[in-house]
């Protein structure tokens, strides 16, 4: 006999818009950690050393998905690293559209502060790198 525990199935298109929501990051994830997982195997496949000190690849947008389709390491790992950024970042949008379509404008400018503040940081991390 099994013991399960009855939930109560959440109702309205908030809740479904959340559970939608929460897959959509858990899917992510698991295909953003692939991603760095298939480039640290390609970078011992190929004999590069990831705790030598030397210059990491740069960022270049325009070339992940070149790296990607000749295999090269780089390329997956800026994936990955892209795809953990985004997650959250497109979960802040979808919740700010959300909380507009529901005319709750107090949530939609908290979501909007959320995504100046994250896209700021961003903005600050790549002025640093340059």
């Amino acid at each position: 006999m099994s013991a399960s525990i009855a939930r109560p199935a959440p109702a309205g298109p908030a809740a479904a818009l959340e559970a939608a929501i929460g897959r959509l990051l858990v899917v992510g994830t698991w295909l953003a950690m692939a991603l760095v997982l298939v480039g640290v195997v390609l970078m011992f496949a190929t004999g590069v050393d990831p705790l030598a000190h030397g210059p990491v690849p740069p960022f270049v947008p325009s070339q992940v998905v070149p790296d990607l389709l000749a295999l090269r390491p780089e390329g997956f790992l800026w994936a990955g690293i892209v795809l953990i950024i985004a997650l959250p970042v497109g979960r802040v949008v979808v919740a700010g559209l959300a909380y507009v379509a529901a005319r709750d404008a107090r949530m939609a400018l908290v979501s909007l502060l959320v995504l100046v503040v994250v896209l700021a940081s961003i903005a600050a991390a790549i002025g640093l790198e340059a």
